[in-house]
């Protein structure tokens, strides 16, 4: 199936899988992945540029930011009410703890948290209201986290949600985080809900 062809939320999802792989390619069109190793995390932040849906698709390869955007590409074309979201540990120094990106989409009253990048959370998943959606990432963005480094009160007030607009592609890691910051709604932060 071609992308223009996709009709439904579920066949982007399949198509997602069958065409979009982890990771990011660079503008010498090197490929960086697994995602857990050091060259792509230092690649993120001096390789990286935000793909474009059109270049997403053409390379085959993008992280939860990349693929976001096709994803708001898609429900936009297809006329739904939908929102982006950015969760991620704010903290005053460097830190290996992981941010995600990912969408909401509302469909006959209900709401759905669509994931793909995350292959361990992979679905469509259905909510009452977009905070459910929100509560039910966050639990997993802390879970996830939880893995890599320890998790305590004070690490946890510094966990903070953004509902973000369309970034500029071709942006890097500091310039679209940087945008997120300054522009932004905060819709979850801190410990609350828990």
């Amino acid at each position: 199936m071609k992308y223009n062809d996709v009709k439904t939320p579920e066949q982007l999802l399949k198509y997602m899988d069958d065409n979009i792989k982890y990771g990011f390619v660079d503008d010498s069109e090197k490929e960086y992945v697994p995602w857990n190793n050091r060259e792509f995390q230092e690649g993120c932040q001096t390789k990286w540029h935000l793909s474009s849906p059109e270049r997403l698709i053409k390379v085959g390869y993008g992280h939860c930011w990349d693929q976001v955007e096709l994803e708001r590409d898609w429900f936009k074309t297809h006329n739904y009410n939908f929102k982006t979201f950015f969760i991620w540990f704010e903290l005053p120094y460097d830190n290996s703890y992981l941010t995600h990106t990912y969408l909401v989409f509302e469909n006959n009253g209900k709401y759905y948290y669509f994931e793909h990048s995350d292959f361990n959370n992979r679905g469509i998943y259905e909510f009452e209201t977009y905070q459910d959606a929100i509560n039910y990432q966050k639990e997993k963005h802390i879970e996830h986290n939880k893995q890599r480094n320890p998790i305590n009160e004070e690490i946890l007030n510094c966990l903070h949600i953004y509902e973000y607009d369309k970034p500029i592609y071709g942006c890097t890691m500091n310039e679209f985080i940087n945008d997120i910051l300054e522009n932004a709604k905060e819709v979850g932060n801190k410990n609350k809900n828990k």
